[in-house]
């Protein structure tokens, strides 16, 4: 036992002993001897010339092998460098005591390989490597660079069949961190020299369920036919395209650096597809792919696309894409007819061709370049589009409607009436968030247009509108869609423009606005965030040139706003008159034809603008500076008015021959206005006008039956017009349609012709249904007291007008008339009562009517001298009656009178002396006949009688024009007298001479 315990002992001592010594001793020796064997093991067994740097050390356990580091495997075919941390051989132990090695297992870890993008041709020239032999290689965290591509991880082993001698290779990988497992099988090549070839690769983690297969033939020249099919959950995970599923199956042919898959089926996300795929290394490299599909979501594609990331293998490889599809989704819309062609390299697309039929049938096309983005580079390089495009729209609307739905909402909101249709072109430029459009050209509406566009998304800082850039010029351009027709500064924005911040810059040759043409316009505006800044509006209106600035902001602030408007010479301004003063054009036409200026300076808030108005018409000067109220119309200020020549402007007006009953003199209007609501005020105004001179307080008060103005007047003088009674031109009765009025009119003087006519004179005057009156009419005439009425009836076909009056004590001081019948002294009063209808003065005057009652009192009468009728023989006495003294009566001269009454009646313009009685201290005179107003004709007879015992009527009469009387005496009734009288005489002297037998003595008048 105790010898069996020793044998034991001793036993494990020696195990032990030969343990410790398996452990330590290789360690101890140099196996750098094997170093050139083990270098040309390995390039026996790779297929290359292996080089070993590092040092070779033997490990028995757990398995005897050898480790070689530093190894370096020459450049392969096509530039394939390998270099390996450690090489790895495990060995049998007696072959190696023996002094040679038997090689099992070949391990390389670390692996670092370099392939060049692209592949050279004989890289793809696949062939059945001359190294195949029972032994299985291994490769251990290896990796592997292909142009900038790079595959880490790997982790493979390669195996022989010992009965087939087929290669076979399975492992894992890392691609742009997703894992993936690869298997391949390469046969024996046959007697043609062609061997079987079949690769799988399927997705690990992440990628599970993604994955290709190939089956192929490699012949003995390096070319390679077979099948080849890939699929996947997700697309967005190899390409820079839409999370979708897909899968492909189809041929695969490598030759001579060109390897194409053709005849592909394609599925993506549901949508069936064909196409194509070549791969060309030699003599350019390029990969050509053709994909035709019968839909295809490019909301999704476009989206990727525009995301797309360097890292994908294809934005390094030169590639050209021609995709088309008959239908395409794109922003709720469907988009028929696609087809692209484009190329991608250096991580930009080249679009070759694009063309589509958008919604609304509207055909685009776009060439250019579409750089992809970049959020790797140094700064972030976002997606750009730069190309030309043309678009072809019938139905504009329905393809805007369309765009409103793929984010650019403010189009939604612009006029129905505008953008019907159009036809442009021109170069785009295309950022996230912002499309630009310069040298567009074609026409909108039919108008032709031309200029540059830019449309930008809104901010994700609030306000986010979208930006609207523009510098457009257009033919022809309808501003009534855009304008409101009563516009307001206090008016909320349109829908479009509260919605999108605007700049623009337009020119129009042409553009009309509520009916009124405007050529040319030229508008410089923006706005943003509730801003309108106007940098400047020109515009020239019929020949009235306008310009205007300004900002409008928050709140409606109104700053450094202005507005001029000149007019040159022998320019129409009535065209901008409103219509309720267009009638102005008609009757004061002179002054609406310029050179006129207009100047208008603004500030401040809404409820209170302080303005400067200035305007110069001709001589006319008007100056204003009011405040106003934009949300009530209210304003309150100053208003002045100023001519050098008071007369020279009111026959501007329309109201010739001003000097002879205005005077000269200059014009100053001061009054102090407002406005309020529909009321227009003059609180108090003060103007002077020639020989006029006034003050008082007006209001203008807007009805539903028209305008009305109120108010008093206070004239020291009140000059008055005399119409030319015969003038032809219709008097402007028009004017008074519409209008009210009530005003009461005091004057101190008033003038007729410069003449004082009037004193202390009063009256009211109503307007009211084209009826003007002067009501309560009451005035001093030559300190007599005149009192009456007169109206105007307009509101017929044919206007009435009426006077009654009535005078009392009125003194006469001098000639009335200056005629051959004329008053020069007495006092004056009586009645009338008058009527005619017309429109121009000669009409008034051919259907005066009515009739009239005058009384003078003591006065003297210019025409014929009664008096000078009885003329005594010399010294004797009483008067005689000759015919020397009744022609002196007859011819013109002067009488006193001690009272004369007329009493007529006028009919169409003829005024018949019913009864016409003078009587004086030397008899008297009766008058008849008739005096005809129209053609200032008389037809007059004077009937005189003098103041003798039964007196003969000595006749004149007056006919002819009323300045220029015929006087034809008639004297039958004095020479009949004077028989009678010669018969008397002879029968009182016959019977004298009977008596007393006396000569014949002279007719005698007894006193």
């Amino acid at each position: 036992m105790r010898g069996l315990r020793w044998l034991l002992i001793g036993s494990a001592v020696l195990i032990a002993t030969v343990a410790l010594g398996a452990w330590q001793l290789p360690g101890l020796l140099d196996w750098n001897r094997y170093r050139g064997e083990l270098a040309l093991l390995a390039s026996d067994t790779l297929g290359r010339r292996v080089r070993i740097d590092g040092p070779v050390t033997l490990a028995l356990l757990p398995q005897p092998t050898l480790t070689a580091s530093g190894v370096t495997v020459d450049e392969a075919e096509g530039g394939v460098s390998v270099n390996a941390a450690q090489l790895r051989l495990r060995v049998a132990l007696g072959a190696l005591f023996s002094g040679h090695v038997d090689a099992q297992e070949l391990v390389l870890q670390g692996v670092d390989m370099h392939a060049p993008w692209p592949l050279q041709p004989g890289a793809l020239a696949l062939r059945a490597p001359t190294w195949l032999s029972s032994l299985s290689a291994r490769i251990e965290d290896g990796r592997l660079t292909i142009g900038n591509v790079v595959l880490t991880g790997i982790d493979a082993t390669l195996t022989t069949a010992a009965m087939s001698g087929t290669y076979m290779a399975a492992g894992t990988a890392q691609l742009s961190g997703h894992p993936w497992r690869f298997t391949a099988r390469l046969g024996q090549p046959g007697g043609d020299g062609s061997a079987g070839l079949d690769v799988s690769l399927d997705g690990q983690g992440p990628m599970q369920g993604a994955g290709a297969s190939l089956s192929a033939q490699i012949q003995a020249d390096g070319t390679l036919a077979g099948q080849i099919s890939g699929r996947g959950p997700d697309l967005s995970q190899l390409l820079p395209a839409p999370a979708i599923p897909f899968r492909a199956e189809g041929r695969v042919n490598i030759a001579a650096g060109l390897a194409v898959a053709d005849q592909l089926v394609v599925d993506l996300g549901g949508s069936p597809a064909r196409g194509a795929v070549a791969l060309r290394v030699a003599p350019t490299p390029r990969l050509d792919v053709a994909l035709t599909a019968s839909r295809l979501d490019l909301d999704a594609w476009l989206k990727a696309v525009m995301a797309g990331t360097q890292n994908d293998l294809l934005l390094h490889l030169p590639t050209s894409i021609d995709l088309s599809a008959e239908a395409a989704q794109l922003y709720g819309g469907t988009l028929r007819g696609l087809r692209s062609a484009f190329d991608l390299a250096d991580g930009a697309v080249d679009i070759r061709e694009l063309r589509a039929a958008l919604p609304g049938e509207a055909a685009f096309s776009a060439t250019g370049r579409l750089t992809v983005a970049d959020p790797h580079a140094t700064p972030p390089r976002p997606a750009h589009f730069d190309g030309n495009a043309t678009l072809s729209a019938p139905a504009l609307r329905t393809t805007l409607a369309w765009l409103q739905s793929g984010g650019i909402a403010a189009i939604g909101q612009l006029p129905e009436q505008v953008f019907r249709t159009a036809n442009l072109s021109g170069h785009a430029s295309i950022d996230p968030g912002q499309i630009a459009l310069d040298g567009v050209t074609g026409t909108v509406d039919g108008n032709t247009i031309g200029g540059s566009l830019t449309l930008r998304a809104g901010t994700q800082t609030p306000p986010a509108h979208p930006r609207l850039g523009a510098g457009l010029t257009i033919d022809r351009l309808e501003l009534d869609p855009w304008m409101p027709a009563n516009p307001s500064l206090t008016a909320p924005l349109p829908p479009w423009l509260a919605s999108v911040d605007v700049d623009l810059r337009l020119d129009a040759k042409q553009a009309i606005l509520h009916g009124t043409t405007i050529a040319p316009l030229s508008l410089d505006a923006t706005a943003e965030g509730g801003h309108i800044t106007l940098r400047k509006l020109d515009a020239t209106v019929n020949g009235v040139h306008a310009t205007a600035s300004g900002t409008l902001g928050d709140g409606g602030r109104l700053s450094e706003a202005r507005l001029d408007v000149q007019a040159p010479q022998a320019q129409p301004l009535a065209a901008l008159l409103p219509p309720s003063l267009t009638f102005l054009e008609h009757t004061s036409p002179t002054i609406w034809r310029g050179p006129a200026n207009f100047s208008l300076t603004a500030s401040g808030a809404p409820q209170a603008v302080e303005m400067h108005i200035t305007a110069d018409m001709a001589d006319l000067r008007l100056e204003a500076m009011p405040t106003l109220d934009l949300h009530t119309g209210k304003w309150t200020g100053t208003v002045t008015l100023r001519h050098p020549g008071a007369p020279r402007l009111v026959e501007a007006l329309g109201i010739a021959g001003a000097t002879s009953w205005l005077g000269d003199g200059s014009l100053s209007l001061v009054a102090q206005m407002s406005r309020d609501s529909d009321r227009i005020v003059a609180n108090s105004f003060d103007i002077t006008a020639g020989s006029l001179h006034a003050t008082g307080a007006l209001a203008l008060q807007a009805t539903p039956s028209g305008p009305n103005l109120t108010g008093h007047v206070s004239a020291e003088t009140l000059p008055l017009p005399l119409p030319d009674a015969r003038s032809p031109d219709p008097l402007p009765f028009d004017a008074l349609k519409g209008w009210q009025a009530s005003v009461r009119l005091d004057a101190g003087r008033v003038l007729a012709g410069l003449t004082p006519v009037l004193g202390h004179f009063a009256t009211t005057v109503t307007l009211a249904d084209s009826m003007l009156q002067l009501e309560d009419l009451s005035a001093t005439l030559s300190s007599g007291a005149l009192i009456g009425a007169v109206s105007l009836d307009a509101s017929g076909d044919t206007p009435i007008v009426s006077l009654d009056a009535h005078l009392d004590n009125a003194t006469i001081a001098g000639p009335l008339s200056n005629l051959p019948l004329d008053i020069t002294a007495g006092t004056l009063g009586g009645n009338v009562s008058l009527s005619a209808t017309g429109h121009a003065p000669a009409g008034l005057l051919a259907t005066l009517s009515g009739a009239l009652h005058v009384t003078v009192d003591h006065g003297t009468f210019i025409g014929v001298d009664l008096s000078r009728a009885t003329a005594p023989p010399g010294n004797s006495n009483p008067p005689t009656l000759t015919d020397a003294s009744i022609q002196a009566a007859l011819a013109p001269g002067t009488m006193p009178f001690d009272r004369l009454e007329v009493a007529a009646r006028v009919i169409q313009g003829a005024a018949n002396l019913d009864q016409a009685t003078l009587n004086a201290p030397s008899g008297s005179i009766g008058f008849t006949g008739s005096i005809d107003l129209p053609s200032v004709a008389a037809d007059l007879r004077l009937a005189l009688r003098p103041a003798i015992p039964t007196p003969p009527e000595i006749g004149l009469r007056l006919n002819g024009p009323i300045d220029n009387l015929h006087r034809t005496p008639e004297l039958a009734g004095f020479m009949l007298w004077r028989a009678e009288q010669q018969d008397e005489k002879k029968k009182g002297q016959n019977e004298e001479k009977k008596g007393q037998g006396s000569a014949l003595d002279p007719v005698k008048a007894e006193p």
